[in-house]
C-alpha cells in the first residue's frame, strides 16, 4: 500500500467531486427554472389539465436554494464527524482489518467513509435537481401533467439511497486482499 502523501493531492481530493458535481447540477438547474419557469408555476399536477400545488417561481428558487443548503450543511456535518471520530468508535464492516494494521488502513477507511457520502450527498443534489426539472418540463407539456411524476423520481431517489447503503456496507468496504481472492 503506498502512503497518502505519495498518491499525490488528487487522492484526498476525490471525496468531493460526486458533491461538487451534484451541487452544480442543482445550481444549473435553478438557474434554468428561474429562466425558463412562468412567475405561477404547477409544482404538482392533481390531474391530467388540473393544478394541483402551485407556487411562484420565486418560491420554488428559494426552497430549492435552501434545500440545497441543508444538504450542504449535513454534508459538511457528516465529513466533520468523520474527521475527528476515532477509528476504534466508527462503525465498518471487517473491523479487524480496518482497525488493525496501523494508520494507513485507518486513513484508508476514513477515505472510503468520505467519498462514500459524498456520493449519497451527490445523488441527493441531483435527485433535487431532478425534481426541479420535472417543475420546468411539465409546465407546458401535455405528456408530463401527471400526479406521479414527483413521486416516481422521489421513489427511484429512495430506492438508489438504499441499494448504496447496502452495497456500501456490504461490499465497499471489503479489504482489498479478499476482493482479489475473490476475482480469482
Amino acid at each position: 500500500m503506498s502512503s497518502p502523501a505519495s498518491k499525490g493531492t488528487a487522492w484526498w481530493l476525490t471525496p468531493l467531486r460526486p458533491g461538487l458535481i451534484g451541487l452544480v447540477a442543482l445550481v444549473v438547474a435553478v438557474i434554468v427554472a428561474s429562466r425558463v419557469l412562468p412567475a405561477h408555476s404547477i409544482l404538482i399536477w392533481a390531474s391530467a389539465g388540473k393544478q394541483g400545488l402551485a407556487a411562484s417561481r420565486s418560491d420554488l428558487e428559494i426552497t430549492a436554494t435552501i434545500a440545497g443548503l441543508i444538504v450542504l450543511g449535513a454534508w459538511s456535518l457528516g465529513s466533520l464527524a468523520f474527521a475527528v471520530t476515532p477509528a476504534r468508535h466508527m462503525l465498518v464492516p471487517h473491523a479487524a482489518y480496518w482497525k488493525s494494521g496501523g494508520r494507513e488502513r485507518v486513513r484508508e477507511m476514513k477515505h472510503r467513509y468520505f467519498i462514500y457520502l459524498s456520493r449519497a450527498i451527490g445523488i441527493t443534489f441531483w435527485f433535487l435537481a431532478a425534481e426541479v426539472m420535472v417543475a420546468v418540463v411539465s409546465q407546458k407539456n401535455g405528456l408530463l401533467e401527471s400526479p406521479w411524476l414527483p413521486v416516481v423520481v422521489s421513489a427511484l431517489y429512495i430506492i438508489g439511497l438504499l441499494v448504496f447503503a447496502v452495497w456500501v456496507f456490504a461490499d465497499g468496504f471489503q479489504p482489498a486482499e479478499a476482493k482479489a481472492a475473490r476475482r480469482r
